[in-house]
């Protein structure tokens, strides 16, 4: 009577092989505004002054294609339709969030509160 043995052996899973998903690092979250900000407590949060409306989609644009950009917070965007179309191609490959805050002269006192 023969008796096979196998070589094989069970590796432990999953293999360390860069194949471990390791959690995302926190990215960089950037308001484009004139008259709101964030607050002290925001960790990873960069206020830059809103530049004028015909620099504002490339501006965006650039925040986006940076790879450490979480979110970006826009003071009453506007943006042509090209300009939207390509930012919202941007926000779904590098997974970035665009968010628009409406600050209207009608309501001065109202604090914004958002998930920052």
């Amino acid at each position: 009577m023969i008796e096979h043995t196998s070589n094989a052996f069970q590796l432990p899973l999953p293999l360390d092989s860069g194949v471990v998903p390791h959690p995302k690092p926190k990215g960089w979250r950037y308001l484009l505004a004139n008259t709101v900000g964030f607050s002290k407590e925001v960790e990873n949060g960069i206020r830059i002054q809103k530049p004028g409306r015909e620099k504002l989609g490339i501006w965006i644009k650039r925040l986006i294609e940076s790879g450490k950009c979480e979110s970006v917070y826009v003071e009453n965007l506007i943006l042509n339709n090209q300009e939207t179309l390509e930012v919202a191609v941007m926000c779904k490959q590098y997974d970035v969030s665009l968010v628009n805050i409406t600050v209207s002269a009608e309501a001065p006192n109202k604090v914004v509160v958002g998930p920052w």
